[in-house]
């Protein structure tokens, strides 16, 4: 039976630029062939791909009650996705981050607005759901969420509930965790890239990292166009991604979370979970932005 995923954490606006030929340089204008206007946010892409692939799903996040805010909302809905937990900030505006997009990186600029704003009581109840998996994200953009993730991670454990945290980056180059670390015990699954493992370890070689960071259960970490490396009870494994053509890398992550948590929530093994987070982000890739419909499983894809 399929476990109804909780989510919390952060909702913002996405613009997404794409189509563009150059980096940015002081003083010069660049021109982008395409843009998406989106609501975005690591835990926001996450509950709309579960949302609109058939999982039960709840979100429970903040926007600021402006119209940045509101279009958000309005932009989850059409993911099939309840809108219900969501709370409006009259304090602080709506966080936007702008990505310029290239087929080999992108580049993200951020104001954060009510994602560092808001704190867990702002929250409304209902996110400790007895049975259901728990999923936190962007560890270290929610300033005022981030002393309570530790506890809310250990509560979530004690009412029987699994539980997986994508850290997402840094922007300060700090790699902090350390009030997060005697919690990782309560912690199911770790879900950072390979530059943010490698940022939180300290060290520049990913399978060091891997094989260091051993505090949870499972450790998944993404490696883009490689797949993804796993340790899980003492075992590493590498898992092969998909060849596809990359238009826009601005999501992958967030739907090979999706992904992964379809899976191991319907009762996957860890290989096949890894699997269909794998697809996630190879459709993710394929567009501009997070993929409009349900992702089919027999894509036409070739594992690389």
């Amino acid at each position: 039976m399929m476990k109804t995923v909780i989510v919390l954490g952060d909702l913002n606006i996405d613009i997404i630029l794409s189509g563009i030929e150059k980096y940015p340089s002081p003083g010069r204008e660049i021109l982008a062939e395409e843009h998406v206007v989106k609501a975005g946010g690591s835990a926001a892409n996450v509950a709309s791909m579960l949302a609109v692939n058939g999982c039960p799903v709840q979100l429970f996040s903040q926007a600021g009650s402006d119209s940045f805010g509101r279009y958000a909302v309005e932009s989850l809905k059409k993911y099939g996705l309840n809108t219900d937990k969501i709370t409006f900030s009259k304090k602080d505006s709506t966080g936007i981050t702008v990505s310029l997009t290239y087929p080999d990186d992108r580049i993200y600029i951020t104001h954060t607005g009510t994602v560092a704003s808001t704190r867990l009581e702002d929250i409304k109840n209902g996110y400790i759901s007895r049975g259901s998996h728990l999923h936190l994200a962007s560890y270290f953009l929610q300033k005022e969420l981030r002393p309570s993730i530790g506890r809310l991670l250990e509560r979530a454990k004690m009412a029987g509930m699994s539980t997986s945290l994508d850290p997402g980056g840094d922007p300060s180059g700090e790699w902090d965790i350390s009030g997060l670390v005697e919690y990782l015990q309560y912690l199911d699954w770790f879900l950072p890239n390979a530059d943010e493992i490698k940022g939180i370890t300290g060290t520049g070689d990913i399978h060091r990292a891997v094989h260091d960071f051993h505090y949870m259960k499972g450790l998944v970490v993404k490696t883009g166009p490689e797949g993804a490396i796993t340790r899980y009870k003492g075992k590493i494994r590498h898992h092969a991604g998909y060849t596809v053509k990359i238009t826009d890398t601005t999501c992958a992550g967030d739907c090979f979370d999706a992904g992964f948590l379809y899976g191991i929530t319907t009762g996957r093994s860890l290989s096949e979970a890894v699997d269909i987070g794998n697809k996630f982000g190879a459709h993710a890739v394929s567009c501009t932005g997070l993929p409009p419909k349900r992702i089919i499983p027999d894509h036409k894809t070739n594992k690389g």
